[in-house]
């Protein structure tokens, strides 16, 4: 791996937002780009899919 890659991997991978799980409540952190591009994400505690609001 080069250093430019593992430079990428530590920047992409740092920045993670808390987001609350629309069906059970339970707070997880989740990818910020996961956020911005509105991809699915998954509950820990119900398993539920769901798209968080920005």
């Amino acid at each position: 791996m080069s250093l430019l890659d593992y430079a990428m991997k530590l920047i992409g991978g740092a920045s993670t937002t808390t987001v609350t799980c629309p069906h059970c409540g339970l707070k997880s952190s989740h990818p910020t780009s996961k956020i911005r591009l509105k991809q699915a994400m998954l509950c820990p505690g119900c398993k539920a899919l769901f798209v968080a609001p920005r």
